[in-house]
């Protein structure tokens, strides 16, 4: 296991500010083990190394410490990458981990299926460069974050959609009720005619809002049901009468 210094303008300080980044290399070669290390550090990562030849191994590191990145080699003897990519997925302290898939075959269905279980990046050992890590890692990242906020996002629908039901369910019959016995009595004494026009402006002015107010709660239920169901809007209803 080795340190690295942060280094001033590295990436730590745009992915991990502060923080040296814990990096596993699972390949069952050491001389591709010490190349990936070597082409990390001057990607400009601040990083402590760790190294794993097998999944035997692989199952040791990750039970050490919490992994920010982890480079599998595809070829493993008679096991593949693919294995320990879900050893991976199936680690509780893993969760945020970023797997990078490192292999010598290009092959696109290998590739496909790595992404398909998870792996931020496909990168060829015959291909590997500097900029070629540095920019897989920084994409890496960029994709963790996108997918965050994407979560955080819908997390944040589904608060408001919550209360919006919530209110819909509880205080919108009540209000309807009262806003339908109130427009009632509004009509009923606008319409006895001994009113002075002041006061029947008023009370039209009353149950415009109130039509208003009713329609909104109205569009919101039928929204909800929209959202819950999974049918087509439907078209707006009648004003209340």
């Amino acid at each position: 296991m080795t340190t690295l210094a942060l280094q001033t303008g590295s990436l730590n300080e745009d992915l991990v500010p502060g923080q040296a980044l814990n990096v596993l290399i699972l390949d069952d070669l050491e001389t591709d083990r010490m190349r990936i290390s070597r082409l990390v550090r001057k990607a400009g990562l601040a990083c402590t190394f760790y190294e794993a030849e097998d999944l035997s191994s692989f199952r040791d590191r990750i039970d050490e410490a919490e992994m920010h990145l982890v480079f599998i080699d595809y070829n493993l003897a008679i096991e593949t990458g693919l294995d320990a990519l879900k050893i991976l997925a199936a680690h509780e302290d893993q969760a945020d981990a970023l797997p990078i898939m490192v292999t010598s075959v290009d092959r696109c269905d290998v590739a496909v299926e790595a992404m398909r279980r998870g792996c931020a990046d496909y990168l060829i050992k015959e291909q590997l460069s500097v900029e070629a890590v540095r920019k897989s890692i920084s994409s890496a990242f960029e994709r963790k974050i996108l997918i965050s906020a994407v979560a955080e996002a819908q997390s944040s629908r589904h608060e408001v959609r919550t209360a919006v039901r919530r209110f819909a369910a509880t205080c919108g019959p009540e209000i309807r009720k009262v806003l339908s016995t109130t427009l009632r009595r509004a009509r009923a004494m606008r319409q006895e005619g001994t009113l002075n026009p002041a006061l029947t402006e008023s009370l039209v002015t009353l149950e415009e809002n109130c039509q208003d107010i009713y329609g909104f709660l109205t569009s919101v239920a039928d929204l909800l049901d929209d959202i819950g169901g999974g049918k087509k809007p439907s078209a707006p209803k009648a004003r209340l009468q």
